[in-house]
């Protein structure tokens, strides 16, 4: 009685033993500390764009194609105008909505010719014509006013709420920007001055020879 006691006692120690290498009485573990919150990412600026400055006014406009009516020649760089020589200028984009410049006479908006001589500043010289730039594009035939002193100057589209301007170009007195071909002078100097020496030999020889002939007739 007392064996069969002690080897149920065993197979009750066994089977706790059993239980607990199982970790089935063991409860979960449970972190007391509390997990902190993860810090928001801070909102990114708004994108403000790059800006460009139209020359010579120092008009904005955002970067791409313009959103407005704006001159396509003259720009760039080295473009150089002899005084009283007629020029043509272009544009593209109408002068109305959805352009953001628009004119209050759209049929006949005024063209200046500005004295840019300041970088920060164009000076009004004189209106040299109109344009109906009503249409997507066109182009103008000018005259530079032939009393321009030499210097650098830009055409100005009258518009609202701000004027549009060409690019920067060079004025010279009349007939700086020209050159003559001394070469071709050069030549046909020299053509002609050959030409008379061969008429003059081509004389002297037959003159030689007539006079030959004459001896020998009087020989004979």
């Amino acid at each position: 009685m007392i064996l069969k006691s002690i080897i149920n006692l065993l197979a009750l120690v066994a089977t706790a033993t059993t239980v607990l290498a199982d970790g089935a009485a063991i409860p979960p573990s449970v972190d007391a500390t509390p997990a902190t919150p993860a810090t928001p990412a801070a909102p990114a600026p708004p994108s403000t764009g790059s800006t460009t400055l139209d020359a010579p006014g120092g008009n904005k406009s955002p970067s791409g194609p313009p959103d407005h009516i704006s001159f396509t020649q003259p720009v760039g760089d080295g473009i150089a105008y002899a005084a009283g020589t007629n020029q043509t200028f272009s544009w593209s984009m109408a002068c109305t909505p959805p352009s953001t410049l628009v004119s209050a006479t759209p049929n006949e908006t005024e063209v200046d010719f500005m004295d840019s001589n300041n970088i920060d500043n164009a000076f009004y010289v004189k209106k040299v014509g109109t344009i109906d730039c009503t249409k997507m594009v066109g182009n103008l035939v000018w005259t530079v006013p032939a009393d321009t002193k030499a210097g650098t100057y830009a055409l100005q589209l009258l518009l609202s709420p701000k004027n549009a301007y060409s690019g920067r170009f060079q004025v010279k007195a009349p007939g700086e920007t020209g050159s003559t071909n001394t070469n071709v002078n050069s030549k046909a100097v020299g053509t002609t001055t050959s030409g008379a020496n061969t008429n003059m030999i081509g004389s002297t020889v037959v003159t030689i020879v007539l006079a030959v002939v004459a001896g020998v007739a009087l020989v004979l």
